[in-house]
């Protein structure tokens, strides 16, 4: 089989290896779709302390089952499937917090870019789910990306009738908004890449151009306030997440949901987090009931899901797709293996 590997820092090369063989519990997929996310993008770019070269890279995935291991009942070759890239242990003292998005002991499958991939037998066992019906491979991609959604909404414990102010209008933007939508109609996504804001509209979402109106004026007219319930923020710049933690209101909570810099810091107001009460929340990654929720939304908006994903790109150019994935012109980039090139 094929893979494509991060061969160094912004180079991705071919080379032939042998496809995978299953063990017991374990079972081999032929990949049919690989969505592009900002890790891939940062390991290509510059580097991830997670993924040194040479690696595969890419997590987002779905295909067909090609071979089943020794125990393997519950799926048969042919049938299509989405699985998560890890799972918690569920046994150690994060995961009994229900914290098993920190679990230090998660089983991991390997990078995706490749046209065969084997899931541990854990994964097998508790990770992989059947593509829902109207579920194609490329859709099915985004699994993962909204189990990390889920998690975040569920962190910033959004509930039917708030306001809620999604900042930052990439793809993990729009699926913040998507799903915060299913809770409350009173969503709001900033965004400045004029492509965005157009890709955003087409998904129905209600947009506010930071580049060109004031975000409190647009808050105003869109809730009849100037301050949001819920700032769910979306984007990795300090200063951004700094403006945008000023635009919850009190009582509210802020949800730092986009990564910052590992030595990045941030400038807090003592005086909303104390005297009106705004949380300041995290997230990060999901739990296995997070991405079994996941696959559950997509089954009921796969249409509108599917919109998402603005650009697809060939395995032969992966290369193409990371460029497209570190651009402003679209939402989702997948990257299609095989025959698999619809849905």
């Amino acid at each position: 089989m094929r893979i494509a590997e991060l061969v160094e820092i912004g180079r991705i090369a071919f080379r032939e290896t042998e496809r995978p063989v299953t063990g017991p519990g374990e079972m081999v997929v032929k990949v049919g779709a690989v969505g592009l996310c900002g890790t891939d993008l940062k390991a290509y770019l510059r580097g991830h302390p997670y993924f040194t070269p040479p690696c595969v890279l890419g997590h987002e995935f779905a295909g067909t089952v090609a071979e089943v291991g020794p125990g393997v009942d519950a799926f048969h070759p042919g049938e299509a499937v989405v699985a998560a890239p890890y799972v918690e242990c569920g046994t150690c003292d994060l995961c009994r917090k229900g914290l098993g998005e920190l679990c230090r002991r998660k089983a991991f499958i390997e990078g995706a870019l490749q046209e065969y991939v084997r899931l541990p037998a854990d994964i097998v066992r508790r990770g992989t789910f059947l593509l829902p019906d109207g579920v194609g491979p490329k859709t099915g991609t985004l699994a993962e990306p909204l189990a990390c959604v889920v998690n975040g909404v569920e962190k910033a414990g959004i509930a039917p009738g708030e306001t809620v102010l999604v900042v930052g209008g990439g793809p993990m933007g729009a699926l913040l908004a998507m799903i915060a939508r299913s809770i409350t109609p009173h969503v709001l996504i900033s965004e400045i890449a004029p492509a965005r804001l157009d890709a955003l509209r087409s998904l129905g979402l209600s947009t506010v151009d930071a580049s060109a109106e004031s975000v409190t004026d647009r808050l105003h007219d869109a809730f009849g306030a100037p301050l949001a319930d819920k700032v769910l923020i979306a984007v990795g710049v300090r200063d951004v997440a700094e403006e945008a933690m000023a635009w919850t209101a009190p009582g509210g909570t802020a949800l730092l949901f986009g990564g910052l810099p590992k030595d990045e810091r941030l400038t807090i107001d003592p005086f909303a987090v104390h005297y009106q009460e705004v949380s300041i929340v995290g997230s990060f990654g999901f739990r296995l009931d997070h991405f079994r929720a996941a696959v559950a939304w997509l089954a009921e908006h796969a249409d509108q899901a599917e919109h998402l994903i603005t650009d697809t790109v060939p395995f032969e150019q992966v290369e193409d797709g990371f460029h497209l994935a570190r651009s402003a012109d679209g939402l989702k980039t997948v990257v299609r293996l095989g025959e698999h090139d619809a849905g």
